[in-house]
């Protein structure tokens, strides 16, 4: 299993590598700061990791969509539902800001990051994307899914409770 990850990461170009490793390690920068910082850093942390977040799956949910673009520019056909579909991360952060409870904010993180990998698997099963993107996107989702559960693990604490209600 480790030979066929760090294979895949060598397919993975670079700028990739380092763009989402950054991102992932932002994430779990303010799941810590959540989770062990005082009650001013956890507060800022929190507001900070959903607002990323809620970018970060835009961002996603535009990747596919440029997937989607790139499979039809390649003779692969491409259907309208796709398209729809992978507007529905930047719908669901929306809707993630306008939640006013901080655990089902995290709770509808979660969600959209996982509906994202869905998608990611499946633009990888009609063919939209390189071979190495699933796996990728499997290791990068499991480890975003990791720091939401500890981000929900300080919401649920008493230091968050106390800060947040």
């Amino acid at each position: 299993m480790a030979l066929n990850i760090h294979h895949s990461f060598r397919e993975v170009p670079s700028g990739i590598l380092v763009v989402s490793f950054v991102g992932l390690g932002t994430i779990y920068l303010f799941a810590l700061l959540m989770t062990f910082g005082t009650p001013v850093f956890a507060i800022n942390a929190y507001l900070q990791l959903v607002y990323f977040s809620v970018l970060v799956l835009s961002f996603l949910g535009a990747t596919n969509w440029g997937i989607a673009i790139s499979a039809s520019a390649r003779g692969i056909s491409v259907s309208l539902w796709w398209y729809l579909v992978t507007a529905c991360p930047m719908a669901l952060g929306w809707l993630t800001l306008v939640v006013v409870s901080p655990t089902i904010k995290i709770v509808l993180l979660s969600l959209g990051f996982f509906f994202t990998f869905m998608l990611d698997v499946s633009a990888s099963i009609r063919g939209y994307a390189p071979p190495w993107y699933k796996n990728f996107r499997k290791l990068m989702t499991t480890a975003v899914l990791i720091a939401m559960l500890l981000a929900l693990v300080a919401i649920r604490s008493s230091i968050m409770n106390i800060s947040l209600g």
